[in-house]
């Protein structure tokens, strides 16, 4: 199984991408002057781009477990 290690490690990027864009944006915004304005737009749509693939990731994450790949031993006994 380690793939499912894999998509475990990398579903949370996005929302850490997104966590960082905001905050960058928020900075920008308190502290900036008014030039800065359009990046901080930018950088908020960038951090809800980023937010909004981590919920399809997760959801698809979560979706892939919600059916069970392995097939129970009575669906491989051959039908009499």
């Amino acid at each position: 199984m380690p793939a499912v290690r894999s998509l475990r490690v990398w579903s949370p990027l996005p929302f850490l991408a997104a966590l960082i864009a905001f905050l960058v944006a928020g900075q920008l915004w308190l502290e900036g002057d008014r030039r800065d304005r359009a990046s901080v737009f930018t950088l908020l749509s960038s951090g809800l781009i980023c937010f909004s693939i981590g919920c399809v990731c997760r959801t698809s994450w979560g979706i892939s477990f919600a059916h069970d790949p392995v097939p129970t031993p009575a669906a491989l006994e051959p039908r009499q």
